[in-house]
């Protein structure tokens, strides 16, 4: 296994805010887990570094997409055109992947805004939301057409049985981590790293109660046999079943927050996001882009609440308002 770190290309070279692609050897090639942004900057980088390890561009044979994502996907029709490369991604990030970079702008970013203004978002901050959404477009492949389309909860590399790649949505409804049976190893992209909690921000786009998709499906790869997990950030790490408990008491307390942030009354998202603790610093300190992200990741957290019968939620004057349930049904009252 070799490991591939492609900077953020409008960033400074700082490996920390790295995408950490992966070269696992096949029979008759190279696997890669991810590629970085798509830009000429970090393909370039992608193509040094492979020299300097002595592989050829050429001998790509796979190319794993974990999620659609940009700095997962975004280079993928580069690396394909000069490899030769088969692409591979689930079909449930593909669908959503066509629509990022579809040319009805209207229904991609126009829909995005208004599908956040219906969380409270204030209009100066949807302004910043539509900025951000249209320089993040470029960053997505152009032309891409995947070679392997994944369906259902399990697939292998074909050829390479001890490869299994599998659906650990949450994240991103089509997120799949890579388990090699053979080497212990666990390529687990987004799904679980070693000190951040991924980040679980649902659209108008991806489905309804993605934290709780996200908790089985860290509860899908904890009993597995690794001995190493490969993050797309961060650094490698040993112990899964250890991170992917830490995990889950995260998300229990920060549900025991918004269930004491709803004790007061009805809520918008946004209302809610301002009192919640965010380890990127206080609410009024954060940049525009890092609230629009803690309202995102708060209505995922509301959305595993209301589908327990812990919260209900109504529409008023087109913006979805929370409350506690005061009737919730016995046995929906568990968190995680």
């Amino acid at each position: 296994m070799l490991r591939v770190p492609l900077v953020v290309p409008f960033m400074e070279r700082d490996e920390a805010s790295a995408t950490l692609a992966y070269l696992a050897k096949l029979k008759d090639g190279w696997l890669m887990v991810d590629s970085g942004y798509n830009d000429q900057s970090a393909f370039d980088l992608l193509r040094s570094q492979l020299e300097a390890l002595g592989i050829p561009l050429q001998d790509l044979r796979w190319l794993l997409i974990t999620h659609y994502h940009p700095d997962h996907s975004g280079l993928a029709q580069r690396i394909k055109e000069a490899s030769g490369a088969r692409v591979i991604i689930h079909q449930d990030d593909w669908e959503i992947l066509q629509h990022a970079v579809s040319q009805a702008q209207t229904w991609t970013l126009d829909g995005l805004v208004e599908w956040a203004r219906s969380l409270g978002v204030p209009p100066s901050e949807l302004d910043e939301f539509y900025r951000t959404g249209t320089f993040g477009r470029m960053l997505f492949p152009r032309g891409l057409e995947p070679d392997l389309i994944l369906q259902g909860d399990e697939n292998v590399i074909p050829g390479e049985d001890h490869l299994r790649m599998i659906l650990t949505p949450g994240h991103s409804p089509g997120h799949v981590c890579l388990y090699d049976e053979s080497r212990k190893m666990l390529f687990s992209g987004d799904h679980v790293l070693v000190e951040i909690t991924p980040h679980i921000s649902p659209s108008h786009l991806t489905s309804y109660n993605q934290l709780g998709q996200y908790l089985d499906a860290l509860r899908k790869v904890r009993p597995l046999d690794v001995q190493m997990v490969l993050p797309a950030h961060e650094r490698p790490f040993t112990h899964l079943a250890q991170r992917v408990d830490e995990i889950l008491e995260h998300h229990r307390q920060r549900l025991a927050e918004v269930i004491a942030g709803l004790s007061s009354g009805p809520s918008t998202p946004w209302a809610l996001a301002s009192s919640v603790h965010w380890d990127v610093g206080p609410w009024e300190d954060m940049v525009a882009t890092n609230r629009l992200l803690a309202v995102r990741e708060t209505l995922a957290h509301l959305q595993f609440l209301e589908s327990n019968g812990q919260v209900v939620s109504e529409e008023q004057d087109q913006v979805r308002l929370y409350r506690l349930n005061p009737s919730p049904a016995r046995g929906g009252c568990s968190n995680t």
